[in-house]
């Protein structure tokens, strides 16, 4: 794995320990700072959570504790996105629109060793995005066991989700503009079916297109060979149709 990459990844890991920690503790020792609206304002304040409050600050885990964690994640956030900064992809990431220096070092270290994935394919499935043997989305199902684990890492599909979501927030922006049309052919294709289907089905088709683009790019990059996905290869798909990094960029 690249030097820089790895530093990603441990910045990375840092500031979500540093994140978790903090909000734990914000909720135990001061839940009045919290969003509490669907509940109807913080829980009171019970002798049992007085004795918890005690038992932490025995441990350590009192209110300095919490205060350094919140130092913490802001310096490991600076850290990640000053490394970022310095990275082959952020230059990609700086011309789209709703792609943060943030979200640049959240992606490399979601990604973990480039090296190793030398299909766009293995990428995908890394990331969560792959498909089952029969070409559905493997997904958990209420009532029905899973033969094996979900695709990816938890922190890989919270990345994942917030990278989907800045599609959605920036209505101006490249990525909305292809979503908004994926969207327009998937209700036209299943026009009976429930629209939070065709919702997540048009964003994992521009998600995979855009992590297609930033694998070849990172991939080139670090001088790597990026082979066209299979099918162009083996389906004979036009290479027309085939998109760059730069067709998803909002500014030059």
């Amino acid at each position: 794995m690249h030097p820089l990459d790895r530093d990603l990844q441990v910045a990375y890991f840092k500031l979500e320990e540093a994140r978790s920690q903090r909000i734990r503790f914000q909720r135990i020792l001061h839940p009045e700072t919290m969003r509490w609206a669907k509940r109807g304002g913080p829980p009171p304040v019970t002798d049992t959570k007085m004795l918890r409050i005690t038992a932490l600050a025995d441990l350590g885990f009192a209110e300095t504790f919490y205060q350094s964690m919140a130092v913490k994640e802001i310096e490991a956030k600076a850290e990640l996105e000053e490394l970022a900064s310095q990275h082959i992809l952020w230059p990609h990431f700086e011309r789209i629109k709703g792609l943060s220096l943030y979200l640049c070092g959240a992606f490399v270290a979601a990604s973990g060793d480039i090296e190793r994935c030398n299909t766009v394919t293995s990428f995908w499935s890394g990331m969560g995005l792959g498909l089952n043997p029969d070409g559905t989305v493997p997904r958990r199902i209420r009532g029905k066991k899973i033969g094996k684990p979900m695709p990816c890492l938890p922190h890989v599909s919270m990345i994942g989700e917030q990278i989907r979501m800045q599609m959605i927030r920036f209505t101006g922006g490249n990525l909305r503009r292809r979503y908004d049309a994926a969207r327009e052919i998937y209700d036209a294709k299943f026009p009976d079916r429930p629209k939070m289907y065709n919702f997540k089905a048009a964003l994992r088709h521009v998600q995979k297109l855009l992590y297609a683009c930033l694998w070849a790019a990172w991939r080139e990059g670090r001088g790597l060979e990026a082979p066209m996905p299979y099918p162009f290869i083996w389906l004979g798909h036009s290479q027309s149709s085939m998109l760059t990094i730069s067709d998803f960029y909002d500014k030059e």
